[in-house]
């Protein structure tokens, strides 16, 4: 029996509506940032996914406005997430 959720769990659990807007936001100073904008929910879905994600067996997990995970997006959404937890668990390839 399973009790631990895996990232893709959380994701289905959120993923009723498009909730969560992520994007370039760039500043007058020079510098850019990277906006997460989203109500209660979509901060709870984030703090979970980072949880689920730390504790998970694999070291990679990716969503995207574009691909998969979209459900979860707002329009306007430019970016995705890209998470890697070290140390990777992939084995390196021989050259």
């Amino acid at each position: 029996m399973k009790t631990q959720r895996d990232p893709d769990d959380i994701c289905a659990r959120f993923a009723k509506k498009g909730m969560l807007k992520v994007a370039l936001l760039p500043t007058v100073e020079g510098g850019d940032y990277i906006l997460f904008e989203g109500n209660e929910a979509a901060y709870e879905f984030l703090g979970r996914l980072f949880l689920a994600h730390a504790k998970a067996h694999d070291c990679g997990f990716q969503i995207s406005p574009k691909g998969a995970g979209s459900a979860l997006f707002k329009k306007g959404s430019t970016f995705g997430l890209c998470l890697h937890r070290l140390p990777c668990n992939e084995k390196r390839r021989s050259r």
